[in-house]
């Protein structure tokens, strides 16, 4: 099957905490997408995958002001160009590999100036910009993967199965601004892995399973709690990955 889509969506505006702060106006999100689903070898292959352009106007983005308060504003317009693929292979009636990536182009497409004009609109003509155009979205990576082995059989009177993966993203950037960025650094791109050994008989199962299991400090996040400026040099706070974990798993089903 090969297919197009074409949506729009929107956040509504509101206003913020701060009096002197003005009131910030809804984005509009519209999204072009041509995929395509397929099956092949005796549908043994399964390939899917899509192209997509994200056209953003008036996109939000939220930082931390002065007391630590939460504050919100618009930046102009933005893109998002990418593909996203999926691909899964049944090597045999034990055995299925799986993986799946997207790669992305997140970026700027105006200057963001930090000021509003008397309509609420983004200003993107100024000598010095916060962040120039081009300068890529927070919080969005340029490339994510995964990668998951499973193999199926038999221990006694138990369907058993062991299943290794493994995710990986490039770095990040919590921050629009590029001067505030720069204080807060940048999230590094990291790889995580997953083990797990189970047993399943009627409605009862049981799972051994290792999260993390090279014990990776991936960072999901990077933030001060005023503004970067004044609270970054000297208190960056790190959302981590969680620490590698060992644990078991008891599920029981019931009709």
């Amino acid at each position: 099957m090969v297919y197009a889509t074409w949506a729009q969506g929107f956040r509504p505006g509101g206003i913020n905490r701060i009096a002197t702060v003005p009131p910030y106006k809804s984005d509009l999100l519209t999204s072009y997408e041509v995929g395509w689903k397929t099956a092949w070898a005796g549908n043994r292959v399964r390939f899917n995958g899509a192209f997509f352009d994200e056209q953003w106007k008036d996109f939000q983005f939220s930082f931390f002001g002065q007391n630590g308060v939460a504050l919100f504003t618009i930046a102009g317009q933005a893109e998002i160009k990418g593909v996203e693929t999926s691909l899964e292979w049944a090597v045999n009636s034990d055995l299925t590999l799986s993986s799946g990536m997207a790669l992305m182009d997140p970026k700027l497409t105006e200057n963001y100036c930090g000021q509003l004009d008397a309509n609420g609109n983004s200003i993107t003509n100024c000598p010095v910009p916060l962040a120039p155009a081009g300068t890529q979205l927070p919080g969005s990576s340029k490339f994510k993967g995964n990668l998951t082995a499973r193999y199926l059989f038999r221990v006694a009177d138990f369907d058993a199965h062991l299943q290794s993966s493994v995710v990986y993203q490039t770095s990040t950037w919590s921050d629009l601004r590029v001067v505030d960025r720069g204080i807060l650094g940048q999230q590094g791109a990291y790889a995580l892995t997953d083990f797990s050994a189970g047993l399943n008989r009627a409605s009862m199962s049981m799972e051994l399973f290792v999260s993390n299991a090279f014990d990776r400090r991936a960072e999901f996040s990077r933030y001060a709690e005023c503004t970067a400026t004044a609270c970054g040099p000297v208190g960056t706070y790190i959302i981590p990955a969680q620490p590698r974990t060992i644990g078991l798993r008891f599920g029981q089903k019931f009709d």
